[in-house]
């Protein structure tokens, strides 16, 4: 079972302990640890990604296609992708190694951008595409189809379209709803919306749903906050379900809901 080790570029005291109880786990066992490059993280049985959300959002990128399993060591801010604690390195190499554990699939969004109906980009995201616009003080005027059908025209600050993984990132930040991992469904949020009577939406993941700047805008897209690209005036971006999934390795107990309770310091005794 080798087991490939993503992190983060930029070092801390988190990441230093993670990476020498690695090194430490590994000593007698160098032939199960792989470290970059990219092209060789991309064979390995499973990945552990060591830092925050944006670290596994990387780990997912480099699994895509593949399928490989991934396990996320919490070296950096709460994240709800990096469920692990530094203490429990050793236990989790020690179950992937040995191939105890359990895998749960991710939905992930296809995003294509077209111009005159032919495909001018393709990218595939875990958590987000996140559309604004490229000065920070104007707003962004999207018209919205799902379906084929007209849904509105949003005039606000930006527009996330989250999958039930994003719902937990940015989504939840600027007010939208968290959805049930396992959920076939994703969420369209307007951040500060013109208007107040404009809310987010939960959509089927089988939508299909059809974006365009109205005529004599344009605007940005973020794709799990580490690819920027533009969409024009005359383009069209269209937003699926892909065939293409994420999928997290579990060593033992966890779950989302624990999750929700210990990272978003819900409290309060269960009533019987």
């Amino acid at each position: 079972m080798k087991i490939g080790i993503v992190s983060r570029k930029e070092q801390n005291l988190k990441l230093l302990e993670a990476l020498k109880a690695i090194e430490l786990w590994g000593k007698n066992r160098s032939d199960k640890i792989v470290y970059a490059p990219e092209a060789r993280l991309k064979e390995c049985d499973v990945l552990v990604a060591i830092g925050g959300d944006g670290t596994v959002l990387s780990a997912a990128h480099i699994a895509c296609g593949k399928q490989i399993p991934i396990v996320g060591i919490n070296a950096g801010r709460t994240g709800f992708l990096a469920e692990y604690k530094l203490e429990e390195i050793p236990v989790v190499l020690d179950a992937l190694s040995t191939g105890k554990f359990n895998t749960q699939d991710r939905l992930m969004l296809d995003c294509n951008v077209y111009l005159k109906n032919k495909k001018i980009l393709s990218r595939t995201v875990l958590n987000e595409v996140f559309i604004h616009a490229h000065a920070p003080e104007r707003m962004i005027n999207l018209e919205v189809k799902i379906n084929d059908k007209f849904l509105t025209e949003y005039w606000a600050d930006s527009l996330i379209l989250a999958t039930p993984t994003g719902s937990t990132a940015y989504n939840l930040a600027a007010g939208g709803p968290i959805i049930y991992p396992s959920a076939e469904a994703f969420v369209l949020n307007p951040v500060n919306p013109r208007s107040l009577s404009v809310r987010p939406i939960v959509i089927p993941a089988s939508s299909v749903c059809k974006i365009k700047c109205v005529a004599g805008s344009a605007a940005e897209m973020v794709f799990d906050g580490h690819f920027t690209e533009q969409l024009d005036e005359k383009a069209q971006l269209r937003i699926c379900r892909s065939s293409h999934v994420t999928r997290f390795a579990h060593t033992g107990d966890s779950g989302f809901v624990p999750a929700l309770r210990e990272k978003l310091g819900w409290t309060g005794k269960m009533k019987i």
